[in-house]
C-alpha cells in the first residue's frame, strides 16, 4: 500500500475504473484547500485510508482533512455494514448492505491484508506488494467474467457488445445478466457436481441410477435454492431416488447418501470435508496424526448415521407388509421366470443378464432409518477410551473450547429419534463454526483461484490463513445473504480485487496468497469444452439431455409388491432400453443439418421424420466426429474414457474436487489435429459463419481474434495474419488453429 503523509496536490483524478463496486467516489478537501477524488476505504484510530481511481491506497492523518470531511469520514466508518463477532461468537452485521457496500468492505479487508503480507513476502524473497494489481481492461474483464460465471468464453457478438458499450455501470450489469442466465446454472452445476462426486453410474453399470440426483441438483441451482437448504435436504433424504413427490418432482436428494451406499464411514469423511472443511478421513483407522481428531470422535460423528440403511434388503429384513405377509424381494424371486421368458422368445439371456440385473438393482437402493443405532467401535480399536465392539453414542465435534456454547450445539441430539435430522440441523446452523466459512471460502477460490484458507477441504486453523479477518468476514457475509450463492458471488465479482489484472507470479503449494488480483489459472476441462461449443454452436445452452421423466415409468419398480409379475418387469425393461435408443437416435445431426442458427426445428426438418416423443425432440442434439455437442453439464457424468473432457482433466468423481489442470500429450494432439479442432474449422461452425459476416480480410482477422481470444489483434498480429492469409485458401483455418493453440486461449486471465 502506498503511504502518504499529506494529500496529493491539486491533481484531480478521473474515474478510470468505470463500474467499480467501491464505495462512492467523491472529492475530498484538506485543511489547505487542496482536493483529491477518491473513495473511502477505512478509518482506523486517527488515520484515514482513501482509494483513488487508479487503484492506489493513500493513508494519512485524519486531521489533514477539513473539519467537514473529518466528520463525514467518521460517519461513513460508523455506517459501514461490516460483519464482526459478538460476545457470544455469533456474527453481527447490518442486513441492508448494498452490493457496492459489501464489495467495498471486502476490498478494505483485502487491502489491509496486502499491507500485512510484506513481512511474509520478504521471508520468501519476493518483492513487496504496494497495492492491488492494476484494473483489468474491458477485454480481459469480459472474457474472465464469462468464464467464471457461465463457464465459457463470450462469442463474437457478446464480447463486441460489451467492449463497445460506454455505460459506466456496464460491468455490474453484465455480472447481473450472467448470474441470471442458463449458463450460470450449467457452470455452477459443474462445480458442485465435482465437489459432491456426482456420477451417472453408482457402480452397477446401469448408467441411470444417478439421473434423478443430477436433475435434482440442476433444478436446485436453477431455482437458486440456498446452500444450507440443499445441504439439509441431502443429509435428511429418505426413500429411493425414483420416488415421485406430490409436487411432481423426484427424490433426487437421496442420491447424496446413495452415492456411497454401504460405506457409512467414507460418506461421513466426505461430508465433513465438503460441508465443514474438515479433513479427518484417516481418523477412521487411528487418531489423526496432524489434527486433534481421535478415532473415537470420528465414530461418535459417524454414529449419527449408524441407524441409516441405504439398501432395501436391510430395511425389509424381518418385516411384514400391510397384509401381514413377509416382505420379499420380488425382483430376485422373479428372475428365473424372467430369464425363462426371454429364452422362450428367442432372446440371448447371457447377453442381457447383467443389464437386466442392474436395471432391477437400481430399485434396491433406498434410504431408511432402522430402529436402533448399530455403530460400534471397530474390532481393532486400541485406545484406552473404549474397547472393540463397544456401542458408540452420537456426539458433535468441537473445534475450540468455546464452540459448545454456540446455539448449534444446544439443540437436542435426538429429534424425533432421527439422528440424521439432528446432524443436519447442527451442520447447517448459522452458528456452526465451519459451515458458512467452508462454502464462502470455496466460492472465494472459484473467483480467485485460491482459497483464503487452502486447501478448502481442511480449515484446520482459520487464524493461520492468509487473511483471517477476511475469512471470517466472508463467512458472515454468507450468513447475511442467507446462503444465497448467487448473491454472494455477485458481491465477489463486483470487488476491486476481482476486477484487477491477474497475478502471474507462481504461488507454491502451501504458500499464502493475498489477493491483489485473481491468480492466472488454466481453464477447467468443462470450461475448455464449453468454450469449444461456443465457437462451434454459439448458443450451447439450448441442447439438453433428457430429464428423469423420460425414464421414470420404465425404471421404477416396487420390488416388495407381491403383485409384481415377470411380464411387467420385462415390459418396463424393454421400454427403458428403447428410451436410450431413442435418445441416441437424436444425436446424429451434423453442423450443416442444423441450419445457420442451430435451431431445433432445423434439426427436425433435416431428419425428415419424427424420431420420438415431442419431449425427446426438444432435447435433440448435434454430433461431430462421434462427439455429442452439448455443454459439459449435459453429458455423461463423468465422460467416457478418451473423451475430450477426460483427456483435459475432468474429475473421475472418485475424490472431492478430483479434476486436474495438468497438461498432457493427448491434450496437445486434440487441440492440434483431433476432431475437436476439426469441428472449429468446419465451414458450418459459428466462428466461420461469424467471419463470413464481414468482407475485408482485416475485418475477418479482427472477427477471428474477437471470437477466439475476445480481443482485437495488435498491429504485429495483424501483420502476421496478413502473411498467413496470403498462403492460400486454408489461411483462415490455419489462423483458428494457431489462436486455439496459444496459451492465451487456455488460461483465465
Amino acid at each position: 500500500m502506498k503511504q502518504t503523509t499529506k494529500l496529493l496536490g491539486s491533481v484531480l483524478f478521473t474515474a478510470l475504473f468505470a463500474g467499480s463496486a467501491l464505495a462512492e467516489i467523491r472529492t475530498w478537501t484538506d485543511v489547505r484547500g487542496r482536493q483529491v477524488t477518491a473513495s473511502f476505504v477505512s478509518l482506523e484510530a486517527d488515520n484515514i485510508t482513501l482509494q483513488t481511481a487508479d487503484g492506489n491506497m493513500h493513508r494519512f492523518p485524519l486531521s489533514n482533512l477539513s473539519a467537514e470531511d473529518q466528520a463525514l469520514a467518521k460517519k461513513m466508518q460508523s455506517a459501514a455494514p461490516v460483519a464482526t463477532a459478538g460476545a457470544d461468537g455469533q456474527p453481527v452485521y447490518l442486513a441492508n448492505a448494498t452490493v457496492a457496500q459489501a464489495a467495498s468492505n471486502i476490498d478494505r479487508l483485502v487491502a489491509k491484508g496486502l499491507v500485512r503480507a510484506n513481512p511474509e513476502r520478504t521471508k520468501l524473497g519476493k518483492p513487496p506488494i504496494t497495492n492491488f494489481n492494476a484494473p483489468c481492461n474491458d477485454e480481459q474483464f469480459v472474457r474472465r467474467v464469462y468464464l467464471d460465471i457461465v463457464g465459457r468464453i463470450p462469442n463474437y457478438d457478446e464480447a463486441t457488445a460489451f467492449i463497445n458499450n460506454q455505460a459506466k455501470d456496464k460491468r455490474a450489469k453484465l455480472i447481473d445478466m450472467l448470474l441470471d442466465s442458463e449458463g450460470y446454472n450449467s457452470h455452477m452445476f459443474n462445480y458442485i457436481s465435482e465437489m459432491l462426486r456426482v456420477k451417472d453410474d453408482f457402480g452397477g453399470g446401469d448408467n441411470v441410477r444417478g439421473v434423478p440426483y443430477i436433475n435434482w441438483l440442476q433444478q436446485q441451482i436453477a431455482k437458486n435454492t440456498p446452500w444450507d437448504k440443499i445441504t439439509f435436504e441431502m443429509l435428511t433424504a429418505t426413500g429411493k431416488m425414483w420416488d415421485k413427490k406430490p409436487d411432481g418432482t423426484y427424490n433426487g436428494a437421496a442420491g447424496y447418501l446413495l452415492r456411497d451406499s454401504g460405506m457409512t464411514l467414507d460418506n461421513l469423511a466426505n461430508t465433513l470435508a465438503i460441508f465443514l472443511g474438515t479433513d479427518v478421513a484417516c481418523a477412521q483407522c487411528h487418531d489423526h496424526p496432524f489434527a486433534d481428531w481421535t478415532q473415537r470422535q470420528f465414530y461418535e460423528m459417524a454414529s449419527f448415521f449408524g441407524a441409516t440403511s441405504t439398501r432395501y434388503q436391510r430395511r425389509a429384513q424381518g418385516r411384514k407388509g400391510k397384509d401381514g405377509m413377509e416382505m420379499v424381494d420380488m425382483g430376485q424371486k422373479l428372475m428365473p421366470e424372467i430369464e425363462a421368458m426371454i429364452t422362450k422368445n428367442g432372446g440371448d439371456i447371457t447377453r442381457i443378464r447383467n443389464g437386466l440385473q442392474n436395471y432391477i438393482g437400481a430399485n434396491r437402493y433406498a434410504i431408511s432409518d432402522l430402529p436402533t443405532n448399530g455403530l460400534k467401535l471397530p474390532h481393532d480399536y486400541k485406545y484406552k477410551d473404549g474397547k472393540p465392539g463397544d456401542a458408540v453414542e452420537p456426539k458433535f465435534v468441537t473445534w475450540s473450547k468455546d464452540d459448545k456454547n454456540l446455539p448449534a450445539y444446544k439443540q437436542k441430539l435426538k429429534v424425533e429419534e432421527n439422528l440424521r435430522l439432528s446432524f443436519a440441523n447442527w451442520t447447517t446452523h448459522p452458528s456452526n463454526p465451519r459451515f458458512a466459512m467452508t462454502i464462502a471460502n470455496r466460492m472465494w477460490k472459484r473467483a480467485f483461484g485460491q482459497g483464503i484458507a487452502d486447501p478448502v477441504t481442511n480449515l484446520d486453523d482459520p487464524d493461520a490463513s492468509a487473511n483471517p479477518e477476511l475469512l471470517k468476514h466472508i463467512a458472515a457475509e454468507m450468513i447475511r445473504l442467507k446462503f444465497n450463492l448467487k448473491d454472494f458471488m455477485r458481491v465477489i465479482y463486483n470487488t476491486r480485487a476481482y476486477q484487477s489484472e491477474a497475478t502471474t507470479e507462481h504461488i507454491a503449494m502451501g504458500e499464502p496468497y493475498y489477493f491483489q488480483g485473481p491468480l492466472l489459472r488454466r481453464m477447467t476441462a468443462e470450461q475448455t469444452w464449453d468454450s469449444y461449443m461456443t465457437l462451434v454452436l454459439g448458443t450451447p445452452d439450448k441442447y439438453k439431455k433428457p430429464l428423469e421423466d423420460l425414464y421414470s415409468k420404465s425404471i421404477d419398480l416396487d420390488l416388495y409388491n407381491p403383485k409384481l409379475d415377470a411380464q411387467t418387469v420385462l415390459m418396463k425393461y424393454d421400454a427403458y432400453r428403447k428410451m436410450g435408443e431413442k435418445e441416441r437416435a437424436l444425436m446424429g445431426g451434423g453442423l450443416a443439418e442444423a441450419g445457420g442458427d442451430m435451431m431445433m426445428e432445423g434439426t427436425k426438418k433435416a431428419k425428415g421424420k419424427d424420431e420420438g416423443s415431442s419431449m425427446m425432440m426438444e432435447n435433440a442434439s448435434l454430433s461431430y466426429g462421434g462427439m455429442v455437442l452439448r455443454r459439459a453439464a449435459e453429458l455423461d457424468m463423468p465422460a467416457r474414457p478418451g473423451h475430450f473432457l477426460v483427456e483435459f482433466g475432468q474429475s473421475p468423481r472418485n475424490l472431492i474436487d478430483g479434476s486436474s489442470k495438468l497438461g498432457s500429450v493427448p491434450q496437445v494432439l486434440m487441440m492440434m489435429n483431433g476432431a475437436a479442432q476439426e469441428m472449429l474449422t468446419n465451414n458450418d461452425s459459428l466462428v466461420f459463419r461469424t467471419m463470413e459476416k464481414v468482407k475485408s480480410p482485416p475485418e475477418k482477422v479482427e472477427a477471428l481474434f474477437m471470437s477466439v481470444l475476445n480481443r482485437r489483434p495488435t498491429l504485429a498480429e495483424k501483420d502476421i495474419a496478413k502473411r498467413a492469409l496470403a498462403t492460400g485458401d486454408d489461411g483462415y483455418a490455419n489462423m483458428i488453429w494457431a489462436l486455439i493453440n496459444t496459451r492465451e486461449f487456455i488460461f483465465v486471465q
